[in-house]
């Protein structure tokens, strides 16, 4: 039998196991960063059985005690793995609301209080963003993909002005992180799961003054992004260098 079909098979059904393991603490806790300490243990062993080491620097630059938004490219899936398993603060996930229909895996994100956009409706994705929105004022942190979208070449791709919405909104600082390796792990469209080394590197917070969305021009805004973008794009060239 292949190691890929191996590596899928065993990812599965660790998947199966932590979720249901993160839905009985939501039972018995009834607190969401009981089912938090279940997930990251699903990160760490998801990258455990597929072969996948993680490095972590710059974990001095996460703010202790106030909600932040960090901002990360999106190599592949096993971002997902690799910032639940390794980033060491509690924060929700933005995700795509047809994720939460998943058997056991969906169940156990609602019970973690993921978020669930809906892009096809202006109204439910603007509810969804207003729910976000909330969650950060009430002293929750959140990691959110600009991009977007996985990338197909390992390259960042363009930082979508969305994403801006929730940084204007809640004026908390904005911390950038850097993924390097994990689209060498698995390739989007690819079936083959590769072992290796993912590196994340935290880089400095950035203070973002909040504003209402007419305040904002679009110079601001692509300013902003582009800063954001940049900073990512030069800590990437210098992790793929070492």
């Amino acid at each position: 039998m292949p190691l890929s079909v191996v590596k899928w098979i065993a990812g599965i059904l660790y998947s199966i196991l932590m979720g249901i393991a993160a839905i009985i603490f939501s039972i018995i806790y009834k607190n969401s960063n009981a089912v938090r300490s279940v997930t990251r243990l699903w990160g760490k062993g998801m990258c455990r059985l597929s072969g996948v080491r993680v490095e972590v620097s710059g974990i001095e630059n996460i703010l202790k005690g106030r909600p932040q938004i960090f901002v990360s490219n999106h190599q592949g899936m096993y971002d997902i793995f690799v910032l639940e398993g390794y980033l060491p603060v509690n924060f929700l996930w933005i995700a795509k609301e047809s994720l939460f229909k998943i058997p056991i895996i969906g169940w156990t994100m609602r019970r973690a209080g993921y978020i669930g956009i809906n892009r096809t409706s202006p109204k439910k994705f603007l509810k969804s963003l207003g729910k976000a929105v909330d969650e950060i004022r009430n002293g929750k942190s959140i990691i959110i993909f600009p991009e977007g979208t996985r990338t197909r070449d390992g390259n960042v791709g363009r930082f979508k002005k969305g994403s801006l919405f929730l940084i204007f909104k809640t004026g908390v600082p904005v911390v950038p992180i850097t993924i390097s390796g994990s689209f060498d792990v698995l390739k989007k469209g690819e079936f083959r799961i590769n072992s290796g080394k993912v590196r994340i590197h935290i880089d400095k917070p950035i203070e973002v003054k909040g504003s209402s969305d007419s305040e904002a021009s679009s110079v601001e805004e692509g300013q902003l992004l582009n800063s954001f973008r940049d900073i990512i794009v030069n800590n990437l060239q210098g992790l793929k260098a070492e």
